[in-house]
């Protein structure tokens, strides 16, 4: 309650998330509020882990838990990561099951915390209008006595088992899938190649896909991305259509997939992709929340920070024989794990796989 509070009296936006690889807390205020609010955060790294307030927590998870299941997307991404990943860490659930928040205790999330909100596990960034040796000096005075932790990761590549699995889920009226192929993974100089080849294939502004699957009806949307983890890279498509669509749709994406192999992009599509990614570079650099996340990402992929110059030479760098070479490493239509999720039988997309 009083942490709410005084970011109430700050004026401030603040919240929490956690993705697969990473944890973060934030906060955006006003310049004259910066001092509190690092200070109030640092607070929230190091909390008192009460055992009431533990099980207090434990239901609000739960209940959260069981909101994601009414959730399609969110049912079809769980299955796709498990199915893709296999015993791979990144197959885990971020929010955790059922059973996992029911078993756990205090102690057990008293030992995760000493392990991992270490000093040498913690990235502080921060934009906008600030005194630089300020935030220094005040950062060093707030964590000087902080344990570095042990916070080592093992790394492993994933070969992942090619395949189609349908997860028949009556409730839900619509048909959700995901077709994944192993990617470049973090660091690979090789990411803004395919993050145009993403945008080529997928953007849901006048892609390849947009034009064929979802413009022509079969699906309500479509979109294809890149996931970039410290050991591993995925190029996802999923799509969202009417269960008596899917069949079609799915048969659809996969001709346009090897199109992809089989024929040249052309240097107007490369252009395009290129202009879209570098739009959404320089908007999202004038967002201070987006431009402070992006300093992470540049910092646990280059141990630097980018500038937005840099990112706008690397995308404009990137030609049609770099698509071409990623393409041939990485075909989209081959070794494709493929998951479904929906109120479709098990063997109804058998036609596509």
């Amino acid at each position: 309650e009083e942490v709410d509070r005084r970011f109430e009296e700050m004026g401030a936006e603040h919240n929490a998330g956690t993705w697969l690889e990473m944890t973060f807390y934030w906060a955006r205020v006003l310049h004259e509020h910066v001092r509190p609010a690092i200070d109030l955060l640092s607070d929230l790294i190091h909390p008192l882990l009460d055992a009431e307030d533990f099980e207090a927590e434990r239901p609000v998870i739960l209940e959260e838990i069981a909101r994601y299941e009414d959730m399609p997307a969110h049912i079809l991404f769980n299955r796709f990561m498990s199915d893709f990943f296999g015993d791979h860490p990144l197959a885990w659930e971020t929010l955790g099951t059922d059973s996992t928040i029911r078993s756990l205790s205090v102690d057990q999330m008293r030992d995760y915390w000493r392990q991992r909100y270490g000093a040498n596990n913690i990235i502080f960034a921060i934009a906008g209008n600030f005194d630089w040796d300020q935030v220094v000096g005040q950062l060093q005075e707030l964590t000087g006595g902080w344990e570095q932790g042990d916070a080592e990761r093992r790394l492993s590549p994933v070969r992942p088992k090619p395949g189609l699995r349908v997860y028949q889920n009556e409730k839900f009226t619509q048909q959700q899938i995901a077709i994944g192929t192993p990617s470049v993974p973090q660091g690979d100089p090789r990411f803004y190649a395919a993050a145009l080849l993403a945008t080529i294939v997928g953007d849901d502004t006048g892609s390849r896909l947009f034009w064929s699957v979802e413009q022509t009806g079969l699906a309500e949307s479509i979109s294809t991305s890149t996931m970039e983890f410290e050991d591993n890279g995925l190029f996802l498509t999923h799509l969202a259509t009417e269960p008596g669509l899917a069949l079609r749709a799915l048969e659809t994406v996969q001709e346009e997939l090897t199109k992809l192999r089989e024929s040249e992009i052309s240097a107007d599509e490369l252009e395009r992709a290129k202009a879209k990614l570098n739009s959404s570079v320089v908007i999202g650099g004038e967002s201070t929340n987006e431009r402070v996340m992006g300093l992470i990402r540049s910092w646990l992929t280059y141990r630097r920070l980018e500038t937005l110059e840099e990112v706008r030479e690397k995308i404009e760098a990137v030609t049609l024989n770099d698509l071409h070479d990623l393409i041939e490493e990485f075909p989209l239509d081959r070794d494709q794990v493929i998951t479904a999720s929906g109120p479709l039988a098990p063997d109804a997309l058998d036609g596509a796989a």
